[in-house]
């Protein structure tokens, strides 16, 4: 059996990663909305012959916090992540689970048709199945020419 090894694909992640980090240490946080955002989530894109598939991970939240915003060339995501119980009598050892306003803005590799889009939450991933828009193929336009007059 062979595995096939991507390390430009792994230096990408880790190149995220580290842009990620060094821009929560040292940018201000930015306001979206009224609301400071607080961390962003994970998202995967796909596509087939005539769909594009958005894949957004929120664990922790809830259906009616999450807000989905779509034109023809990109997709909003934004909500809040509540935190659901914080226990003040204990003293945490780690606390690496993110909470707060949270936003997305992901623009698509081409056209979609808004009206189209499908949308299911699930496990705590949203899945977005967006409908490509595409010019019909294959069918010629004769585009006649005028004599300009002057």
């Amino acid at each position: 059996m062979y595995k096939k090894i991507r390390p430009v694909s792994r230096i990408v992640k880790i190149e995220t990663e580290i842009n990620r980090i060094v821009d929560e240490m040292f940018s201000p946080k930015r306001k979206v909305y009224g609301l400071d955002e607080s961390w962003v989530p994970w998202i995967d894109v796909s596509e087939k012959q005539n769909e594009i598939f958005v894949e957004v991970e929120l664990p922790g939240t809830v259906q009616k916090d999450i807000k989905i915003l779509l034109s023809s060339n990109r997709v909003e995501i934004k909500g809040i992540k509540r935190r659901t119980r914080f226990r003040k009598q204990v003293k945490y050892l780690r606390f690496e689970r993110e909470y707060g306003p949270f936003r997305r803005l992901i623009f698509l590799p081409g056209a979609v048709i808004p009206e189209k889009a499908r949308a299911a939450f699930e496990n705590g991933v949203l899945t977005l199945v967006l409908k490509k828009y595409r010019i019909s193929e294959g069918k010629e336009v004769v585009l006649e020419i005028k004599r300009s007059e002057k």
